[in-house]
């Protein structure tokens, strides 16, 4: 079940992006990234952006705080499938996700992307 917002995030994390005095907890600089991916290898979603550390994704279904679930990314001419963990839930918007248990070529494949994401972005 998601929540209208997320749990056990202090109140400041609700506060719009755009807000520069708004504390930034993220380990990793996110980048526009509008693509569509599998989740489970069946729910088509569109992820908003992406970082090294995970992606937003826009979805309609809700899915379960703490929920670990595959995430299957484009990835130039093949694609990429990694566990994420759903970190909190927005019904009828979208989901954080943050990468889990990636080994070392899947962090690089990653890395790759978003190097190439964030050229695109500057």
């Amino acid at each position: 079940m998601c929540y209208d917002k997320p749990t056990g995030y202090p109140e400041r994390s609700l506060v719009p992006m755009n807000n520069q005095h708004k504390e930034e907890r993220r380990k990793n600089q996110r980048f526009p990234f509008r693509e569509d991916i599998l989740i489970d290898g069946a729910k088509l979603c569109t992820s908003n952006e992406i970082s090294e550390g995970g992606l937003f994704v826009s979805a309609i279904q809700i899915f379960e705080e703490g929920e670990v679930i595959d995430v299957t990314i484009p990835l130039g001419g093949e694609q990429i499938t990694v566990k994420g963990q759903v970190k909190y839930c927005q019904p009828g918007i979208g989901m954080g996700v943050m990468f889990h248990n990636l080994n070392n070529e899947q962090k690089a494949k990653i890395k790759k992307l978003v190097d190439r994401v964030s050229a695109r972005s500057s």
